[in-house]
């Protein structure tokens, strides 16, 4: 059995030191701190250890050591230093293969800030992100290259597209070839001196009222989300790591990153999720680590017959997204041989900050306990004010933790809003029992989470808005067997369009298409006007009583 890294919970919790983190790494960075430094070149000089595993979705497979890593990405960053200063935003929308992992890198190492843009967005959402922030390039792929060029026309300040094309189509005029930059470039980088208070990420997240917003995280971050894969994950020497989630997502910076701080191997798959590939891949590669979402674990248990002929090397597993229900936590002790640990977290605290720990007491539908380091509590949401056990609150943190958000991308008055009494408003409901679990009780705002994805309405009712037959729209979350919930549509229809399952099903089409591909409503419903008060704001609740939520 293994020995795991946090022995004794409420120990570490009195005696925890972040400085305690880059100990027990052995770490011997210089004064200033980089991130692609730790995660990437402290390890370089083991020239046979495995950073990265890649299994592609024709059926490619390719490794990639710390020091190919470290060479690759310093081969980018060169030439990303001749497109970009320090400081300027450089965004990813592309699948998850090796080039994917070293453009991350070789940003980080020229001192730009990284945000990725997960490929479900369409060209509006796209372009809205790379606009707010002025980033000035954007590295994608020819199949993806089409979809960039209609949002180029609303981004304006992208100077720069970076095409990854291994057989050399589908560059336009104008870009630059990812492979042919790469093979001119030197694998000689010095790695621009950034501190711990520099920009480093930004990606971004949605809310219920407004579009979404840019969340900023510091080259700190990398503290914080190095103590969740050493204490939550309990990374252990020879680990091979799968964690699903896609780096247009802060999950997958998290998690990758996180990971090689402490030089573990990582698998990546290219693909999406499909159960018998899966378990394919689970029985080809002995991945002792699995970290994914609710919606994945409940279609592998409904179509378990595909691990029947698994070899499994799984130790460990964990969740994020919603609360896992007994069921399936049974199913992963009884099926894959491991209990399914739940984790919490959000693109602003920057990291999965309430954990269930190895050896720890599973209470299946907790969340867990605070990471520690982490001051977490639920609190009145007006007074700021921690609650006793059993009461409900909203889930709150003190933000003076090394992963928690800077700000809101040129929004301070957002900033401002999320504390109160110097805590952090999650925006989540919850509460803690007796021995100081928390348990989530649901949204305190309007954002949908459907298969662990969080959904903003704004932006959706944006989009349904440009449909010339949407006079006016409204989503809420509506129950779901397997994705926990989908998104609803009241749609009121123009005036002189009647109403009919073929235009529900091109409305759909357009979100899907326009804005993204996880967003869009999965049942529309036509009204003739939405519940509003008396300031004309839409009642949401009322819809959500309407629709059993």
């Amino acid at each position: 059995m293994s020995v795991h890294n946090l022995h004794d919970y409420d120990e570490k919790l009195e005696t925890f030191d972040w400085n305690d983190i880059f100990d027990e790494a052995d770490w011997n960075a210089p004064g200033e701190l980089n991130i692609a430094h730790e995660v990437c070149d402290r390890h370089a000089n083991d020239r046979g250890k495995v950073a990265l595993y890649y299994a592609g979705r024709n059926g490619e497979r390719e490794t990639l050591t710390f020091w190919e890593l470290a060479e690759q990405s310093n081969r980018f960053a060169n030439v990303l230093s001749d497109l970009v200063d320090t400081g300027d935003r450089v965004f990813s929308y592309m699948p998850r293969v090796p080039e994917h992992y070293v453009a991350l890198i070789g940003t980080l190492k020229a001192g730009g800030v990284w945000g990725g843009v997960n490929e479900r967005f369409g060209p509006d959402g796209i372009a809205y992100r790379l606009d707010d922030c002025d980033a000035k390039v954007v590295v994608t792929t020819s199949k993806n290259r089409e979809t960039i060029e209609k949002a180029l026309d609303d981004a304006p300040s992208v100077e720069h597209v970076v095409v990854v094309s291994r057989d050399g189509t589908g560059i336009r005029r104008g870009d630059i070839s990812y492979h042919a930059a790469m093979e001119d470039a030197s694998t000689v980088f010095e790695t621009v001196e950034t501190g711990g208070e520099d920009d480093a990420l930004l990606y971004y997240t949605s809310g219920t009222t407004g579009l979404a917003k840019g969340v900023l995280h510091k080259h700190r971050w990398v503290a914080g989300v190095a103590a969740t894969q050493r204490f939550a994950v309990d990374l252990q020497p020879g680990d091979l790591y799968w964690s699903t989630g896609d780096l247009g997502w802060l999950t997958g910076p998290i998690n990758t990153l996180g990971a090689w701080f402490w030089g573990a191997s990582l698998f990546t798959y290219e693909g999406e999720f499909d159960p018998e590939t899966w378990a394919e891949l689970l029985d080809e590669f002995p991945i002792s680590v699995l970290f994914s979402v609710p919606t994945a674990y409940r279609m592998l248990r409904e179509n378990e017959r595909v691990l029947e002929d698994a070899s499994l090397d799984l130790r460990h597993a964990l969740s994020i997204g919603e609360p896992l229900s007994a069921g399936v936590v049974a199913w992963g002790e009884d099926i894959l041989g491991v209990t399914i640990h739940d984790t919490y977290g959000q693109t602003e605290t920057g990291n999965m900050i309430i954990n269930n720990y190895p050896t720890m007491e599973i209470r299946p539908g907790s969340m867990g306990k605070p990471l520690p380091g982490i001051e977490a509590a639920v609190v009145d949401p007006e007074t700021g004010e921690p609650l006793e056990p059993g009461e409900t609150g909203e889930i709150a943190q003190r933000g003076d933790y090394p992963c928690f958000f800077a700000e809101y991308w040129n929004k301070p008055e957002k900033t401002d809003a999320c504390f109160v009494n110097d805590w952090y408003l999650s925006g989540d409901l919850g509460h803690l029992d007796e021995d100081g679990y928390f348990w989530f009780e649901g949204r305190a705002d309007d954002v949908i989470i459907s298969a662990g994805y969080r959904i903003g309405p704004f932006e959706v009712e944006s989009s349904l808005g440009e449909h010339p037959a949407v006079a006016e729209s409204a989503v809420v979350p509506k129950s779901h067997t397997e994705r926990g919930n989908i998104v609803k549509a009241y749609v009121v229809p123009s005036e002189g369009t009647d109403p009919s399952s073929d235009l529900a099903e091109d409305i759909k089409r357009h979100v899907k298409e326009e804005l993204s591909a996880h967003e869009y409503p999965r049942e529309v419903e036509f009204v003739d006007e939405l519940p509003k008060t008396v300031t004309g704001k839409i009642r949401r609740t009322e819809l959500r009583d309407q629709t059993g939520e």
